[in-house]
C-alpha cells in the first residue's frame, strides 16, 4: 500500500471574486460547528504518515482533514517543553478502520499533542474504531512528553492504548539510558477492548530476560516519570481497564468513568484499575462498577493514597453461583511486587458497595504505617463465611496498619444513598456517614468525587461523597456543654487578620492548626493547656498569599475544621 508524505502549507488567496465569496459564506453556514484552525499541515485522508523530521517544527499545527483512513503511523516529531506540536481533526471526524496492526502509532516523538477536539461539539474527533490485529493507540520507540485526548479508541484485538518502550537488544531503552517523562491521557473513551484499556508502562519493574543472538539477557525496562490518567470513558475490557506499571513518581489516575472491566476472565488481569509493579501513584475520584475483577489492585511501591473512589459490585459476576471465598474479587486488593522499605498504603473516603468477597483485603507484609480511615463499606459477598472481616480483611496479624472511623454494614438500606437504583451514592440527610468521619485534612483531602469541598459542616462525612445539603450543618449549641466547639472566625473573608472563637467543656490542651488549600500544615497557632469556656485568638495573615486555608481545633480526642479566605 503506498504512503503519501504530507505537508501542504496553507496559502491564502490573493483575489477574491464576489462568487468565492458567497461558496465561502454557504461553507461558513455548513460548517458552523468547525473550529478555526491555524493549520501549518495538511494531512489528506489517504496520506497514511505523518514524518516531521525537517519539515514540521515546536509549535507547528498538523490538521488531519476528515474522512475515512486505514491506519496513521507517526514519526519524528519533537516539540518543545512549552510548545508542543499538535495534531487534530480538521473539518469532521477522523474514522480508522481497519485490520492492520495498529490504529495510530507513535514512534520516536516529544512534545506532541494529539486531539479530537477540532470540531465544536463533537466530543471525539478522531475516532479508531475498530484495528481487528493489534492495538489502538500506541506510543513507543523512544516517544515521551505526549498527550492524547478526545479520542475515541473501539474494537481492538489488544490493548486500547499501549505507551512504553520495551526494551531490545539495541539496549537504548533500558532504565539506565532511557525515562518515558510526562505521558498525559485524559478526555477518550475507550470500549469493547480484547485486552487492556490502558496498559502504560512495563509490567516488569523488577527486569525481566530478553534475548539476544539466542542468549538471555536480563533488563530492566524503563521508568515512567510524570503519569496522569483522567476523565476518560472505559467500559468492556477483556483484561484490566487501566493498568499502569513502573511510574515511579508523579502518577495520578482520578475522575475516571470504569465499566464492565475483565470479561475475558483472564487470570492476573482481573481489574478496574491496575496500580502494578514500581508505581506509586495516587489514584481517587474514580467511578469502577459492574466488573469481573478488582475493583483496585494496589501493587505499587507505597506511600500512596487511595480515596475518594465509588467502586460498586467489583467482581459481582465472576463465578457468580460458587461461593465467594472461591475464586475471590475484592472491591480494594492489596499485594506485594515491589514495595519501599517502611512504605505505607493509606485508604481514605471509599465508598464499596457489594463486592463479590470482602471490601478490602490487604495482603501486604512488607508495608508499614498502613491507613483504612472513613471508608463506607456495605454488603460484602463474604459476609456469610467471615464475618466482620469480610469488611477489611487484613490476613496477617503482624502487618502495621490503623483502622478507624469506617462504616461497615450488611444493609444498604441503612446508609441513606439517594437513590442506589439509579446509581447515585449521595447521602441524604439522616445518613450514619454524614459529620461522623476523622478529619483527614492533614493528609490533603479537601474535596470529594464531585470535587466539593470537604468539610461541608464541622465533620468529615465517611465515604466517598460529601453531603452538601445545607441540613447536614450540626447545631453547635446542643453540643456545647459536652463537646469543644470550633465556632468560626470573625471577619470572614478577611486581610490582615481575623479572630478565631472555640469553646472549650473543660481545661485541656488544645491545638489549633492552618493548613493550605492542598492540606499542607503553614502555622500552629496555639498549642497549650486552655480553661474551659468561650475563647477567642486573633490570627494574623503576615507572609500568607490571598486563597482559601482552613484551620483546625483539636481538643480532647476530637478536631474540627472550619474554612477562612484571605483576600
Amino acid at each position: 500500500m503506498k504512503t503519501h508524505s504530507i505537508f501542504f502549507k496553507v496559502k491564502s488567496h490573493t483575489i477574491i471574486t464576489f462568487f468565492y465569496i458567497i461558496i465561502f459564506l454557504l461553507a461558513s453556514v455548513t460548517n458552523s460547528n468547525s473550529q478555526n484552525i491555524n493549520c501549518d499541515h495538511l494531512v489528506n485522508p489517504e496520506d497514511l504518515m505523518i514524518d516531521g523530521e525537517g519539515t514540521i517544527f515546536p509549535g507547528d499545527t498538523v490538521c488531519l482533514l476528515a474522512g475515512a483512513k486505514d491506519y496513521l503511523f507517526i514519526k519524528n516529531l519533537h516539540g518543545e517543553s512549552d510548545n508542543y506540536i499538535v495534531i487534530i481533526n480538521k473539518d469532521g471526524e477522523v474514522i480508522i478502520d481497519n485490520d492492520h496492526y495498529y490504529g495510530i502509532s507513535v514512534n520516536n516523538c516529544s512534545y506532541l499533542k494529539i486531539t479530537g477536539s477540532g470540531v465544536d461539539e463533537t466530543m471525539y474527533g478522531i475516532r479508531i474504531l475498530r484495528v481487528s490485529e493489534g492495538s489502538g493507540l500506541g506510543i513507543g520507540n523512544k516517544s515521551t512528553d505526549i498527550e492524547i485526548e478526545r479520542l475515541e479508541i473501539a474494537n481492538t484485538k489488544y490493548s486500547g492504548i499501549v505507551a512504553k518502550s520495551s526494551p531490545d537488544c539495541t539496549f537504548e531503552t533500558i532504565r539506565e539510558n532511557f525515562t518515558m517523562f510526562n505521558t498525559n491521557i485524559h478526555d477518550n473513551y475507550i470500549h469493547d477492548i480484547g485486552n487492556e484499556g490502558m496498559y502504560i508502562g512495563s509490567s516488569f519493574y523488577l527486569g525481566k530476560d530478553i534475548y539476544c543472538d539466542g542468549e538471555p539477557v536480563f533488563v530492566l525496562p524503563h521508568i515512567m516519570d510524570g503519569v496522569r490518567i483522567y476523565n476518560n470513558i472505559v467500559e468492556n475490557t477483556g483484561w484490566d481497564a487501566i493498568q499502569v506499571g513502573s511510574a515511579t513518581m508523579g502518577c495520578f489516575i482520578h475522575d475516571n468513568s470504569i465499566k464492565y472491566d475483565s470479561y475475558a476472565e483472564e487470570q492476573w488481569q482481573m481489574s478496574g484499575i491496575l496500580i502494578g509493579g514500581g508505581s506509586n501513584c495516587d489514584c481517587y475520584n474514580n467511578r469502577v462498577e459492574d466488573g469481573k475483577g478488582d475493583g483496585i489492585d494496589v501493587l505499587g511501591l507505597g506511600n500512596q493514597k487511595i480515596y475518594n473512589n465509588l467502586i460498586i459490585n467489583a467482581g459481582k459476576t465472576y463465578f457468580p453461583g460458587e461461593n465467594p471465598t472461591i475464586h475471590p474479587k475484592h472491591g480494594i486488593y492489596v499485594g506485594n511486587v515491589s514495595t519501599l522499605e517502611n512504605a505505607g498504603y493509606y485508604f481514605y473516603n471509599n465508598t464499596i458497595v457489594k463486592p463479590k468477597t470482602d471490601g478490602i483485603r490487604f495482603s501486604n507484609s512488607e508495608s508499614y504505617g498502613n491507613k483504612i480511615i472513613n471508608n463506607i463499606i456495605a454488603e460484602p459477598g463474604a459476609y456469610s463465611e467471615y464475618g466482620d472481616n469480610s469488611y477489611i480483611n487484613v490476613n496477617d496479624p503482624s502487618i502495621n496498619i490503623t483502622i478507624s472511623d469506617n462504616l461497615k454494614t450488611n444493609d444498604l438500606d441503612l446508609i441513606k444513598f439517594v437513590n442506589p437504583e439509579l446509581e447515585n451514592y449521595d447521602l441524604k440527610l439522616g445518613s450514619p456517614a454524614i459529620n461522623s468521619g476523622m478529619n483527614l485534612l492533614s493528609e490533603g483531602i479537601n474535596f470529594d468525587i464531585l470535587n466539593r469541598y470537604r468539610p461541608f459542616a464541622t465533620y468529615f462525612d465517611k465515604g466517598a461523597f460529601e453531603c452538601h445539603d445545607p441540613g447536614a450543618s450540626i447545631d453547635e449549641i446542643s453540643f456545647q456543654n459536652n463537646y469543644p466547639q470550633l465556632k468560626g472566625n470573625k471577619p470572614n473573608p478577611f486581610c490582615n487578620f481575623t479572630i478565631i472563637e472555640y469553646y472549650i467543656p473543660k481545661k485541656t490542651r488544645v491545638e489549633i492548626l492552618v493548613f493550605n488549600s492542598i492540606g499542607v500544615l503553614i502555622r500552629e497557632v496555639a498549642n497549650e493547656i486552655i480553661e474551659s469556656g468561650n475563647h477567642k485568638l486573633k490570627f494574623d495573615s503576615e507572609n500568607l498569599l490571598k486563597g482559601v486555608y482552613y484551620y483546625q481545633l483539636k481538643a480532647l480526642g476530637k478536631s474540627f475544621t472550619k474554612k477562612m479566605i484571605i483576600i
